[in-house]
């Protein structure tokens, strides 16, 4: 059996999904398609390369985001130029080169428009996916800026609509909560507002949704607690495998 994939934004929250999928891979189930958003689409990127759940989990792990450059007084606080240098490195060279399709969701930065990327630098893709300004910096591709899909498309269905069977996997709590009404507080709670208002758009366009909301008690820049997030997907997956067996039998 195949799935086509969309897997959501939500930063290091994102392992989760991972989890999730050594399951469905442990069942013989595969991707046939994926698209991602955000840390959806770093993580997408390594599936579509052909590496299993688990392999992507070390793969993520070698990230030097302590290299990752501060980019204040410039509109935002960090840049990504050292991540790109660690997607090269690991092997993400062209959307073309990939076995399965993939497409990374991004947003161009002066017209709003959700595009999804799936031609030419597949390292500038993913990262253009990823900039969730004002914390990372956009990213130039042919001369266009791209900040986070997430800002318009966090749970990318639609270009995966040609497959008959298109799984959703959600990380962010559809409904914020634990947010201090603090300036950093407010601005957690404005984006997951956005994400969570397009995901829910997005939400009928899938077969099947999966919605791993414990990933909630972690930040979306928690490198420090990928075992413990891998693990609550792991969790979830195992919980449904009767489902999925099921659906082999059918």
């Amino acid at each position: 059996m195949r799935v086509a994939l969309a897997l959501s934004g939500g930063g290091a929250r994102c392992v989760a999904q991972l989890g999730y999928l050594e399951i469905l891979y442990d069942l013989g189930i595969y991707p046939e398609a994926i698209a991602g958003s955000s840390g959806g689409a770093i993580i997408g990127a390594f599936l579509a390369k052909g590496h299993s759940p688990k392999e992507c989990v070390e793969l993520i792990k070698t990230f030097e985001f302590s290299k990752i450059s501060l980019n204040l007084f410039r509109g935002s606080l960090f840049n990504l130029d050292s991540i790109y240098e660690d997607l090269k490195a690991l092997g993400l060279d062209t959307f073309e080169k990939l076995p399965i399709p993939f497409f990374a969701t991004a947003t161009e930065y002066e017209s709003g428009t959700t595009r999804y990327l799936h031609k030419g630098d597949l390292g500038l893709g993913v990262l253009a996916s990823s900039a969730l300004i004002p914390i990372f910096a956009p990213i130039t591709i042919d001369d266009r800026l791209y900040i986070d899909g997430g800002f318009t498309d966090n749970l990318p269905l639609r270009p995966l609509m040609e497959y008959p069977f298109r799984l959703s996997i959600n990380v962010n709590p559809l409904a914020p909560y634990g947010m201090k009404k603090s300036l950093w507080g407010n601005y957690k709670r404005a984006c997951y507002t956005m994400f969570s208002a397009n995901a829910r758009r997005s939400l009928p366009l899938a077969t099947k949704h999966i919605q791993i909301d414990q990933t909630g008690n972690f930040g979306i820049l928690d490198t420090k607690h990928f075992d413990q997030i891998y693990a609550i997907g792991v969790q979830r997956g195992q919980k449904e495998r009767g489902y999925w067996q099921n659906c082999l039998r059918g």
